[in-house]
């Protein structure tokens, strides 16, 4: 039976996964995993040939355990988004994969999001202003280091490195581009008026291609794949994970949980919000995905577990915390331990517990911490639901594997919850979009086995009445962080 790989690079890890083309069974998986290096106090970088080498393993593993290798169709890629890496004339690397978590450039951010030029910036490309962006980035480089930002050749993203490794071809998806704040998501093209503010050629950055492109692996290729086999450029992992789960429809919303977060919604037309509080990327030409990241998601639980339960089974802290009440007998967390992208996009706010007395255990500091987490994500999904009536999330991520994350999710955004039968969205939604480019599909109604739902939670009124009032609470403290953040 002829299959497809969608091959999903991510932050933590390179996950490959080969699809039944017909019925969306999964036929094999495999996933390699990599460090991130922190060398200075809010720089955060990776190796791009580790993740280069990680996603060649991973694709290599899944062909060779499939016996049919001549009915590989293709494989199309997502990736994480706000990377930046400097190659020279030679394609070698002039600094490391810089990625979205690194906040050495929060005072440029700062001051250009505060100005007109940034204002312009965001309504021209969708992008908010944040140490994430690759436009502020590049400032940092320009400013920090001339030499290099001089010397350089190609910026380039960790998608756009993987596929130059493998064609020898500097190439951007739309998605990918219109994440980096230097994209015209109207006009589908680099933005003058950026590149302008920036000093920057055009001729530095990758050519942009629509995410149906398609390139031809080359013969002796490092992935070890046959000559001529499809490669298809895909999107971002974000706007794939809202096409792999389902929520690519007015009224649905995608909550997905991993090492970081977002809340996101599907538009048929670029929108910028006037705070400047969400994103809008491109899906395609056609569709455009809406939202909010946070930089806070399931690695703040993973610091309260190597810090407070080092020794537990994160499935065991889990049911410890759903023993205790909502809202935690008046604990509250902001969990603000790495800054925060959406709403509040400041890089040095900080978290903290509030509300806190003698009563309180071990189990009401797991469950704060779990509510907290998505309470911002819920300050993130009333901006939205503000343009847009929801009636159902999917919810997807690392955490859509634990049933007490799920139905706190449910209760605290009082909506439906659909989980998929798989986690991996953004590897099924690379190979959605790799069977509609290669034209086997004409539409991705047409692919619905792809997003197969399973198990549905439901809101109970009156838990997520105790957390409407929680919101407000949670909303009104994180205001009084911003005005106190140094």
């Amino acid at each position: 039976m002829p299959y497809i790989i969608g091959c999903d690079i991510g932050t933590t890890n390179v996950k490959s996964v080969a699809f039944n083309s017909v019925s969306g069974e999964i036929l094999s998986s495999h996933s390699e995993s990599y460090d991130m290096q922190h060398p200075h106090p809010d720089w955060s970088e990776q190796d791009p040939d580790e993740i280069f080498e990680a996603a060649c393993k991973t694709i290599t593993h899944v062909t060779d355990s499939i016996k049919d290798k001549d009915k590989l169709l293709g494989i199309s890629f997502s990736a994480a988004m706000h990377g930046v890496l400097a190659l020279d004339k030679k394609g070698k690397q002039l600094t490391a994969l810089i990625i979205w978590a690194d906040n050495r450039s929060s005072d440029i951010a700062l001051k250009l999001r505060a100005s007109r030029v940034g204002k312009k910036i965001y309504v021209n490309n969708g992008t908010p202003i944040h140490a994430m962006t690759p436009v502020c980035k590049l400032l940092w480089l320009k400013l920090h280091q001339p030499d290099i930002y001089a010397k350089t050749s190609r910026f380039v993203g960790i998608k756009e490195y993987i596929i130059y490794r493998l064609t020898g071809k500097f190439l951007v998806d739309y998605s990918i581009a219109s994440a980096t704040g230097m994209f015209n998501m109207r006009e589908l093209t680099w933005d003058a008026y950026t590149l302008k503010k920036l000093g920057l050629r055009p001729e530095k950055l990758s050519e942009a291609v629509s995410p149906y492109h398609i390139e031809k692996a080359p013969a002796g290729n490092p992935a070890k794949l046959p000559e001529g086999t499809p490669l298809i450029m895909g999107a971002s992992d974000g706007c794939l994970a809202n096409l792999g789960s389902g929520a690519i429809t007015a009224g649905s919303m995608a909550v997905t949980i991993g090492t970081s977060a977002a809340v996101r919604i599907c538009s048929n037309r670029p929108y910028s919000d006037p705070s400047m509080q969400t994103f809008c990327y491109v899906l395609d030409e056609k569709t455009y995905i809406v939202g909010g990241p946070s930089n806070n998601g399931a690695v703040i639980f993973e610091w309260l577990m190597d810090s407070f339960f080092p020794k537990e089974e994160y499935d065991a802290v889990f049911e410890e915390a759903s023993k205790i009440e909502a809202g935690s007998d008046g604990l509250l967390f902001y969990p603000y331990l790495l800054g925060e992208r959406a709403p509040l996009w400041s890089s040095t706010v900080r978290g903290g517990f509030s509300g806190l007395d003698i009563r309180h255990t071990r189990a009401h500091f797991a469950r704060a911490v779990m509510e907290g987490i998505l309470l911002n994500l819920y300050s993130i999904g009333k901006i939205l639901m503000e343009k847009q009536d929801i009636n159902i999330i999917y919810a997807n991520g690392g955490f859509a594997r634990s049933p007490v994350w799920v139905q706190m999710l449910s209760d605290i955004f009082g909506k439906k919850v659909r989980l998929n039968e798989t986690v991996e969205t953004g590897a099924v939604g690379a190979a959605m979009m790799g069977l509609k480019a290669l034209g086997i599909n004409k539409d991705f109604s047409e692919l619905k086995s792809f997003t197969t739902v399973g198990q549905e939670f439901d809101p109970k009124d009156t838990v997520h009445k105790v957390y409407e009032t929680l919101s407000e609470r949670f909303i009104r403290g994180a205001k009084i962080m911003m005005a106190h953040e140094v």
